[in-house]
């Protein structure tokens, strides 16, 4: 009798690797442990620093980009970053309007270098983020995506292991998709905590004068120089020089720092898990 051939030809060590990784990932579905356990077994196969899932809700007039998680190798860091970007940014991130998605999985690499807003680039300084790879497809008419990013510690990701990913993202997008449903809608902080935004207010107020305040919460918005004067009916030197007195109460140098010492203390009490 003649040995039945494989229909896929791979090896046993592949195969057992792959599903026990793939099984862990199954199996942590609808708990806590799914992004924690989802971050490890991306990163056995290609190598980062932190990876975030997010799905966007549609309706005739508006689109709201929801928050699943993230996990990364900085957890608290990676957690308080990214509950600040969804919760104030994400919506007018132009990186979403560049997303056409399809059933099929599409890939998009974004370098730092290349970031289409000062928002974005904002958040790649502070996790010293230089590449990353967003995997999107559309799962029961949703779009879901998976993005994962490397510190400069890492090259950029080569086409091989985009390659990897897009073929992960094949699973982790339909799983996303069943744990958002098990998970159920809630809030990203809890009740009575106040939004992210209201904590960065009472941090920067605690520790400087009204306009300096002003001027520093204006910059985590993104703001320009010259839009903080408009609004404020003042010179762009003025806000330079409320800046620079900020920042040496502060004790940073840059917008980068700012948004990094915030994160670090004006959030660290916040409780996040899912953002719509």
């Amino acid at each position: 009798m003649t040995p039945a051939s494989p229909i896929v030809d791979i090896q046993l060590g592949q195969l057992s690797s792959t599903a026990y990784a793939l099984g862990a990932i199954v199996d942590a579905v609808g708990t806590p442990r799914f992004l924690p356990v989802l971050f490890e077994a991306v990163a056995n196969f290609v190598d980062c620093d932190s990876l975030h899932l997010d799905y966007v809700q549609t309706c005739s007039t508006s689109r709201s980009i929801c928050w699943l998680g993230s996990f990364g190798r900085n957890p608290e860091l990676v957690e308080r970053t990214m509950q600040l970007y969804y919760r104030s940014y994400a919506q007018s991130d132009p990186t979403f309007d560049r997303m056409q998605c399809e059933r099929e999985v599409q890939l998009m690499q974004l370098s730092a270098q290349r970031v289409d807003t000062r928002l974005r680039s904002i958040f790649y300084d502070v996790a010293d983020i230089h590449d990353e790879c967003v995997a999107f497809n559309l799962t029961h008419g949703t779009q879901y995506a998976m993005s994962v990013c490397r510190a400069r510690r890492l090259p950029p990701f080569s086409l091989r292991e985009l390659s990897i990913l897009k073929h992960l993202a094949l699973i982790v997008l339909p799983l996303a998709a069943v744990h958002k449903n098990l998970v159920g809608e809630r809030n990203a902080v809890e009740q009575g905590s106040g939004a992210p935004g209201d904590a960065i207010a009472r941090w920067l107020n605690e520790k400087l004068t009204p306009r300096e305040a002003h001027v520093c919460s204006a910059f985590i918005q993104g703001m320009t120089t010259p839009a903080i004067a408009q609004s404020m009916g003042v010179k762009p030197s003025t806000v330079e020089t409320f800046a620079k007195r900020a920042f040496v109460k502060l004790q940073i140098d840059s917008r980068r720092q700012l948004l990094a010492l915030v994160l670090k203390n004006a959030l660290v009490g916040s409780n996040c898990s899912h953002v719509c």
